[in-house]
């Protein structure tokens, strides 16, 4: 794959199936001069979904769907990251330091397509989710029975910490492709519902970022809470920008 098609990839799908070929064309005519420009396109984009061409009915409202999901399981995976970490407890004892993850919640159950309830939908969505998720769950198993039988002991440390990730993200991968295979079933929630999720998971993960910062601010920061602030920082920036986009077009 070319570095042209690569780039053209990052961007949204309405705007790759509208003017894919043009932008291929254009950032493999300029050269790699034009990647710069072409990545903050594609960033402006995604913040933008207002902008985003319509080229089948409720496509905006999918892809964002499946994006807010994503967005999730990126949280998950660089909160599992920072763990075991007093600043992100999700836990009834510690509720200030908790807090984040109600906003969080809130954005998830707003975003979560609402499947018919009739059987014929239903028997889909049930095919749909063991086609998806058997491999991943196939995945968690065998991970586990490796810890169980202590065999995860003989293997080096790399190999084992690099299983386990390895395994973490394919689970957040088909979690993610099992929403965009739902939402073509279930009717995705509405422009101001969507609206509604992004400010809410923006506002907890702004949240997130900052006891995260409090906690870089202590006398002895240490190194990866840096760049946990950092990414919380940059997910939270980017699920508000887009939730405000969505208000003004629904205003």
């Amino acid at each position: 794959m070319s570095a042209a098609a690569f780039l053209t990839l990052l961007y949204p799908p309405a705007v790759r199936e509208r003017w894919g070929e043009d932008i291929t064309y254009e950032v493999s005519a300029s050269g790699i001069r034009s990647w710069p420009d072409a990545l903050k396109g594609a960033a402006r984009l995604w913040l933008h979904p207002g902008d985003w061409p319509e080229t089948v009915t409720g496509q905006t409202r999918r892809v964002l769907t499946v994006a807010l999901f994503a967005l999730t399981a990126a949280t998950g995976l660089l909160l599992r990251s920072a763990e075991p970490s007093p600043t992100f407890t999700a836990d009834v004892r510690h509720p200030v330091t908790s807090l984040w993850l109600a906003p969080l919640l809130v954005g998830i159950v707003l975003a979560a397509p609402l499947p018919p309830l009739r059987g014929e939908a239903l028997r889909r969505l049930t095919a749909a989710a063991v086609r998806t998720l058997a491999a991943p769950a196939a995945a968690v198993t065998a991970l586990c029975l490796t810890a169980w039988s202590g065999l995860a002991g003989h293997l080096p440390g790399a190999a084992a910490v690099a299983c386990y990730w390895l395994t973490l993200g394919f689970v957040a991968l088909r979690l993610c492709t099992l929403v965009a295979r739902v939402t073509p079933i279930a009717p995705p929630p509405s422009t101001p519902r969507l609206s509604a999720a992004l400010l809410s998971m923006g506002t907890g993960l702004a949240l997130a970022a900052g006891q995260s910062l409090l906690a870089v601010l202590r006398p002895a920061p240490h190194p990866g809470s840096l760049t946990d602030t950092l990414a919380l920082g940059l997910l939270a920036a980017a699920a508000v920008s887009a939730g405000h986009d969505l208000r003004r077009e629904t205003a």
